[in-house]
């Protein structure tokens, strides 16, 4: 590998170990990993010791780029669907960052959050940068503030200092330089960015170094570093090439069938001229392509070809079937049915805790990141702590609470004690506000295995 061989660079002032110029050590680097993906790559699809190559076969691509992520995001359906389906969902609703727990109470750093989110729509921001980050291997907030790109974040007063934030995904955002230093807490990771992005005219384009401390990395389904994430179409873009396939193929197919062909019989007791020959191939394209609906000729038979209409509809199913569970998508929730009466109770439970865990192991740190580094510049009120909290995921019906909570209160029924009090089913089923004082009623003597649901 290249990396092996960084003792014989010569460093940029011509003295010493080439170990001791960072930006040519970030190129090399950058250039071994691109040699050793290709090289991975190249050997996808061989088998029988490269005798066969299942990738030529099949049309398969050994090598994606973003914008091929891109353009397949915005003009494949299901493609669109994989990559948005867990961002649009882990961040709907917003969230809420709570220093103090008293309702009640509103303290500076909760006013100075909710300010900035109120101006800059901080949560819709965070779900198109992680739908970036699903397109390559990473994505970026930029946080806009005064300074010098290139520079450091320098200290801001208060969150009017935030002038805006600006998402860019992988192909916009190359890592520039790594830190080298094994005793810098950020070894190995990004010391600049090169943000580069062309506009509708040449005023609006861009192409700037950034100082990692101005953004905010973004990385989904990290594995073997912490820069690296995976491609959330990647898993599936052979299923997808073969559901193209399918789809386009059979629509092709459904097509010709439908529109049948028809064949001409001349009477060969009637003698035709070539010119009523020509006309009538005339006419009879006219009327293929309905600029004509009536065809009359002389010693012609026309007749209409049938054909069976094509079924693709088991292989579109086994497809949709593969990439759900390489996505870890319920089907249901792949074709958009989530909120729907045909989504399963399964599929929905299954879901929402993918979500779940998702909220808590991807994007929970993220808000922390910026969060954090919104504190270190003065933008926020420094504080010990404070809790992120998300939105309840289930939506239960009517009905589904009043079901719950008759099952609840059977609980007491069936123990021969309290297992669950109208409180806690007012406010964990029901969703209800605890009663009031006056709204109670006189307690009187009652079987104290009965739960009465208000």
């Amino acid at each position: 590998m290249i990396a092996d061989h960084f003792d014989n660079i010569p460093p940029a002032n011509g003295n010493g170990n080439g170990k001791h110029n960072p930006e040519m050590m970030s190129t090399i680097r950058a250039a071994s990993d691109l040699i050793a993906r290709s090289q991975l790559a190249a050997r996808a699809g061989l088998s029988f010791g490269g005798d066969r190559d299942l990738y030529s076969v099949l049309g398969y691509s050994r090598s994606i780029s973003v914008p091929e992520y891109r353009e397949r995001f915005r003009r494949g359906g299901i493609a669109g669907r994989v990559v948005d389906a867990f961002p649009n969902a882990t961040w709907r609703g917003g969230i809420e960052i709570v220093e103090d727990e008293d309702p009640e109470i509103s303290t500076d750093f909760e006013e100075q959050w909710n300010l900035l989110n109120k101006k800059h729509r901080i949560w819709s921001k965070l779900n198109r940068v992680d739908i970036l980050a699903g397109l390559g291997r990473y994505a970026l907030l930029l946080i806009g503030a005064p300074g010098d790109l290139q520079g450091p974040l320098e200290k801001i007063n208060g969150p009017e200092g935030v002038l805006y934030f600006s998402m860019f995904a992988e192909d916009e955002a190359d890592i520039e330089t790594v830190v080298l230093d094994t005793t810098n807490p950020r070894y190995g990771l990004p010391e600049t960015y090169r943000l580069k992005r062309r506009g509708t005219n040449d005023k609006l384009n861009l192409d700037k170094i950034v100082h990692w401390s101005r953004v905010v990395h973004v990385a989904d389904g990290l594995l073997d570093d912490e820069l690296y994430g995976t491609p959330r179409l990647e898993r599936i873009w052979n299923h997808l090439d073969d559901l193209d396939k399918v789809t386009g193929g059979g629509s092709e197919a459904f097509w010709l069938r439908v529109h049948q062909g028809m064949v001409f019989n001349i009477d060969p007791g009637i003698k035709i001229e070539p010119s009523e020959i020509a006309k009538l191939e005339e006419r009879a394209e006219e009327f293929a392509h309905q600029m004509r609906r009536t065809l009359a000729a002389r010693g012609f038979k026309v007749e209409s070809l049938g054909s069976d209409v094509s079924n693709f509809g088991n292989q579109v199913a086994s497809l949709i079937s593969l990439i759900s569970g390489a996505t870890g998508i319920p089907q249901r929730i792949l074709l958009g049915s989530e909120r729907g009466e045909l989504s399963s109770t399964q599929d929905r439970e299954n879901w929402n805790d993918r979500i779940t865990d998702r909220r808590t192991s991807f994007a929970e740190p993220i808000v922390r990141t910026l969060i954090e580094r919104l504190m270190s510049v003065g933008a926020m009120e420094e504080v010990e702590e404070y809790t992120v909290r998300w939105p309840e995921l289930a939506d239960l019906t009517e009905e589904q609470q009043a079901n719950i909570a008759t099952k609840w209160s059977d609980l007491n029924k069936k123990a021969g004690g309290t297992v669950v009090t109208p409180e806690e089913i007012r406010d964990h089923v029901l969703g209800l506000e605890p009663l009031k004082e006056s709204q109670k009623e006189p307690e009187t003597e009652t079987d104290p295995t009965e739960v009465v649901v208000e």
